[in-house]
């Protein structure tokens, strides 16, 4: 077996188990049926990977680095100071579902293996600090030189960013083709009615926040 077609191999393995195990979970996911679907001798699993679990662990290691490079792009236009801040801010919210969307299938396994009490590697969180402390050194670039109060109680901050910010994005993502199934609602009509309703609470609560300490630093 050559180096490249062992890649491909490879590749498909992980895109099966992972279309798999967003549909039967992974408990209810077997070696057999991924060597099966793949149309690949079991032996060629096990060449390639450890065991069902080394499989799970390379799916979430590429999805957080993955959500590592989308993060990682020029943050030039935060530091502008024509009043576009948040226009910024909405088109990189918008980048973020959008990649989301492209990565539903895997995005819905790590959420539900996270939900396990045998999840001992945390993929979940770990893909949730990469995008937080992203959000954080943002608003810290933004407002250079101001009084950053409301940065210096983190677990406070990684709460907020967590619970009103992550978890929103990322349900809506997992549950959006169900909720338009069940709703009879449009795609794209219910994208922008969450991204309307995201933009008016979790960065209308950055509006508000940062106001207060432009308003400190006046007085």
């Amino acid at each position: 077996m050559t180096a490249a077609s062992g890649e491909i191999t490879k590749k498909k393995i992980l895109d099966v188990a992972e279309k798999l195990f967003s549909e039967k979970g992974f408990n209810g996911t077997s070696v057999d049926k991924i060597a099966k679907t793949a149309g690949v001798n079991k032996a060629l699993i096990y060449y390639h990977f450890k065991d069902k679990n080394d499989i799970i662990a390379t799916l979430f290691k590429s999805i957080i680095e993955e959500i590592e490079q989308l993060v990682d792009f020029p943050d030039n236009a935060n530091t502008d100071d024509s009043g576009n801040h948040y226009d910024y801010i909405q088109k990189k919210i918008e980048k973020e579902i959008e990649f989301m969307l492209k990565r539903k299938k895997i995005i819905s396994v790590l959420l539900m293996e996270s939900l396990k009490n045998d999840d001992i590697n945390h993929y979940f969180f770990q893909c949730a600090e990469i995008v937080i402390n992203h959000e954080i050194n943002l608003h810290k670039n933004k407002f250079k030189g101001y009084d950053k109060k409301i940065f210096s109680d983190k677990q406070h901050h990684f709460i907020h960013e967590f619970f009103t910010g992550f978890i929103p994005m990322v349900t809506f993502v997992v549950f959006k083709d169900k909720w338009c199934e069940y709703f009879k609602c449009e795609g794209d009509r219910i994208e922008e009615y969450f991204l309307e309703s995201f933009m008016k609470t979790h960065l209308g609560s950055h509006i508000v926040d940062e106001s207060s300490e432009l308003n400190k630093k006046e007085d």
